[in-house]
């Protein structure tokens, strides 16, 4: 009788089951909680239980699919959803734009992704939580040790710094607060502020041996890059014209003089969206792909001539063919050259690491000689904070020193051209809650350097500027040197961290 009473017991629990409030009979509560969360709906903890948190998520989703919840999420309804977070995942695996999803990590928190990136979109309205942007800091240097990358060796004799070091409030709180990750300021020879996040904000530590990518300002590195080669001999100057480069015959670029490129003006405009990463024509982006398939595909580079009456336009792509060039000027002496150039002019402490694209068919192939000919380079790279800012202080000092590479600064400055941008400091982007970034308040470009910015025009300032809020600024009239590192731009003030050290050599 025992035996029947439990077994009858156990019958009606099973049976109960599926009558769960609010939820259908089949339907997987704990499959719904973690779809919901995956499409960044807060569904609450990934537990099986249906409860407020849970059904106002599904309330939510089931209106953006233009459907009214019964009271009871249905089978059909479970259908939907999981059909929405499979086309997701297939855009996201094509790399279909931003495609937005979510996932909870360790510590049970919810992380925003962005498919088809390494990186946070900076045209987001609003910031993601230190979640994500713990996970895309991970996620960036994950990257860094994917891709293929030249390494450079550090220097037997790294450059070393003075350091006085001041604490600042508004430096800790832009830390704890926004998506700025480092600070550095130097004047006049001394490390004045210095300072990272702190480890408790994303449960891991961000310091000197921490590697940050530079995404744009490698452009600049680039050009100093080129004015080392034309001081080695390896280019005869900023008005060389590239017709010496078969493999350029059929495009645009080739018998352009070298200073069209340096200062975007290559009339490229037609080719490439100004500003973006992909082809108008074929939509490939130019990234993660050697620039040889671009030479030989009609709808991107081969057989193109370049616009009429170029005015400045903004390239990634004109970039990446610098880099190329510099490769291919320098040629089988590029290995050497290069680490000559962070070792003894920069004097780099840690190895610096240029991104290279993969070769034809996909081969990862450290050889320079193939890299060469398949025009594998690309103008970004990693290094330290403290090595960006070995990179400042050469640049200043060839300047300052009237050096050969001074005189490539100097003249590159001299010819820089109208960047089309008249931003000043209180112009209202439509997202973002900070200040400008330095580069959207330059009315001036010239070899790769933004110049010329609201508030500071008539100070011979070099700006170096990258996606995601990375910044230098070496102001050679007063030997200031300005460098952040940043995980989103458009957040952090700009204007007190930024111009005003260099303007007043402190923040007011």
């Amino acid at each position: 009788m025992k035996k029947l009473l439990i077994t009858a017991t156990l019958l009606l629990m099973i049976s109960l089951k599926p009558l769960i409030a609010g939820v259908a009979e089949g339907v997987d509560v704990k499959e719904v909680q973690t779809h919901l969360t995956k499409l960044c709906f807060n569904a609450g903890p990934i537990d099986g239980l249906w409860g407020k948190k849970t059904e106002n998520a599904a309330k939510q989703f089931l209106a953006g699919q233009n459907k009214t919840f019964s009271g009871t999420f249905t089978k059909d309804n479970e259908n939907t959803l999981w059909g929405v977070v499979n086309a997701r995942n297939i855009q996201a695996s094509f790399g279909t734009g931003f495609v937005k999803l979510c996932k909870v990590n360790q510590s049970g928190e919810v992380v925003t992704v962005y498919s088809a990136s390494v990186l946070i979109p900076d045209s987001l309205n609003s910031l993601p939580n230190d979640a994500t942007f713990g996970y895309y800091i991970k996620r960036q240097n994950s990257f860094r040790l994917r891709q293929p990358t030249h390494k450079v060796s550090p220097s037997s004799s790294p450059k070393f710094f003075k350091k006085a070091v001041k604490n600042h409030p508004l430096i800790k709180q832009q830390l704890a607060d926004t998506p700025m990750l480092s600070y550095l300021f130097y004047d006049n020879g001394v490390v004045v502020h210095d300072a990272v996040v702190a480890k408790e904000r994303f449960g891991f530590s961000i310091d000197d041996n921490t590697y940050f990518p530079s995404h744009s300002m490698g452009k600049s590195v680039t050009s100093y890059l080129i004015g080392h080669a034309i001081c080695q001999g390896y280019i005869s100057s900023i008005d060389a014209h590239l017709d010496d480069w078969p493999l350029m015959k059929e495009t645009l670029y080739f018998g352009q003089p070298l200073i069209n490129l340096l200062n975007m003006k290559a009339g490229d405009s037609e080719v490439l969206e100004e500003y973006g990463n992909n082809f108008l024509k074929s939509g490939r982006s130019i990234h993660d792909s050697p620039l040889i398939l671009a030479i030989q595909n009609p709808l991107e580079l081969k057989n193109t001539k370049p616009v009429k009456f170029p005015k400045f336009s903004y390239s990634n792509l004109t970039s990446n063919v610098l880099f190329n060039y510099l490769m291919f000027k320098v040629g089988s002496d590029f290995e050497t050259f290069i680490a000559d150039f962070y070792q003894n002019k920069v004097r780099s402490e840690r190895p610096v690491y240029h991104g290279m694209n993969h070769n034809m068919n996909g081969r990862k192939s450290a050889n320079m000689r193939e890299r060469n000919q398949n025009l594998s380079g690309r103008y970004d790279l990693y290094a330290t904070r403290y090595d960006f800012l070995r990179i400042a202080v050469a640049i200043m000092e060839d300047w300052q020193n009237d050096t050969c590479e001074g005189k490539y600064l100097k003249e590159v400055y001299k010819r820089r051209v109208s960047s089309r941008r008249n931003s000043s400091w209180n112009t209202k982007f439509t997202y973002g809650g900070g200040k400008p970034e330095f580069s959207q308040v330059a009315s001036k470009y010239g070899g790769q350097f933004h110049s010329s910015f609201s508030g500071l025009k008539g100070r011979q300032i070099l700006g170096m500027a990258g996606y995601n809020g990375q910044t230098i600024l070496i102001d050679m009239d007063n030997s200031r040197i300005l460098v952040i590192a940043a995980i989103k731009s458009n957040h952090h003030d700009t204007y007190k961290l930024g111009y005003e050290p260099i303007k007043y050599g402190r923040i007011r």
